[in-house]
């Protein structure tokens, strides 16, 4: 069978055995309010012309939720997901309980393994509500450089799904969090085994008008490996803005990694724009661009490289549940002059079941 073959059949199989499924009608209890949600999103993505390095993604992702009693909530989200190594991958990235309540203002508190609180590309960490082919924002997946002092793999900011504690409060024109973590968001997210190390992350954001929001957040503690603990502090500042038919958003990024050899600061910015030409088709744009030092062990110099991303994708709506993508993807990583481009497909079918 040819990789395009396959791909088709990759894409089609997931429809094929879940479109017959009829929906189902929402659990409540006597207050009115859902005593279970589930939902299920299910994905297919590949990119051609990369000399075979991407290999065909399929991602089953269910996720649930029950309420246990009033206001008191348990999550889970497992994870079926064929990486672009070929490999199939099984985990867990949420797990938690959250208890939600009003006083003065709306509070949630929430403990467990939980998405990271900082950061938009994991609010969007997701193939139903990623608006590319690929479901991710590729820096958030992308290892910085060697900086130096034997340092760890560091991410400018990363996809983790962290264990701990978080307490959200929301009014009306304002939004504030504090969260305390096992992992660092600037761990590159395939550090293996990361040892416990207590972070801290704080964020506000005001919501000035209807459409608009402005966002800031901080995150402090220990990033590294099991041998190497380097302390950091990351800074993202985050806002989007939607009006008509067109949403902008963007994020900008700075790290500051204390190594034995030095200080090492990196830092990124994010721009992205949907526009939804008609009911049934959108586009999308998102550009990234990260900088960040590079120790060169010859001379012991440290000069800053940059690695950048623009992905540019138009979808159809096919019905509510399936849409269907096609992406142009031009790379460029660190120390690499070529523009790397290549072609994207992907498939998602999302349905809420209860």
């Amino acid at each position: 069978m040819s990789r395009l073959s396959a791909v088709v059949t990759l894409l089609l199989a997931p429809l094929l055995i879940l479109a017959p499924a009829a929906p189902l009608r929402a659990q409540t209890i006597s207050n009115g309010t859902r005593a279970v949600a589930f939902d299920t999103v299910v994905g297919v993505q590949d990119y051609f012309d990369d000399a075979g390095g991407w290999k065909t993604q399929l991602i089953v992702d269910p996720f649930g939720t029950v309420e246990v009693a009033p206001r008191l909530q348990v999550s889970v989200r497992p994870l079926i997901w064929r990486v672009m190594t070929g490999q199939w991958e099984v985990y867990v990235p949420q797990a938690s309980i959250r208890y939600e309540f009003e006083k003065g203002t709306k509070w949630r508190v929430e403990a467990g393994k939980f998405t990271s609180p900082i950061g938009l590309g994991m609010t969007e960490n997701r193939a139903s509500v990623n608006d590319g082919v690929i479901w991710w924002h590729r820096g958030y997946y992308s290892f910085l450089p060697a900086i130096g002092g034997g340092a760890a793999p560091h991410a400018l900011i990363a996809s983790i799904y962290p264990m701990g504690a978080q307490v959200n409060t929301s009014a009306k024109h304002w939004d504030a969090r504090v969260a305390f973590i096992d992992r660092a968001p600037a761990d590159f997210f395939h550090t293996a085994d990361p040892p416990f190390r207590p972070n801290g992350v704080v964020g506000a954001g005001i919501t000035p008008r209807q459409g608009m929001r402005i966002g800031a957040a901080a995150a402090w503690g220990r990033s590294g490996d099991t041998n190497v603990s380097d302390p950091y502090t990351l800074v993202n500042l985050e806002g989007e803005y939607a009006f008509g038919y067109t949403k902008i958003s963007g994020e900008w990024t700075h790290d500051r990694f204390e190594t034995p050899t030095g200080n090492r600061d990196a830092h990124g910015a994010t721009l992205q724009i949907k526009h939804t030409l008609t009911p049934r088709i959108f586009a999308h744009s998102r550009a990234t661009a990260i900088t960040s030092p590079v120790t060169i062990p010859a001379t012991g110099d440290v000069p800053d490289r940059t690695s950048w991303y623009v992905d540019s994708t138009v979808a159809y709506l096919v019905n509510p549940q399936t849409t269907v993508r096609l992406a142009h993807a031009a790379i460029r990583r660190w120390n690499v002059p070529a523009v790397d481009n290549q072609i994207g497909v992907s498939i998602v079918w999302a349905r809420r079941w209860w």
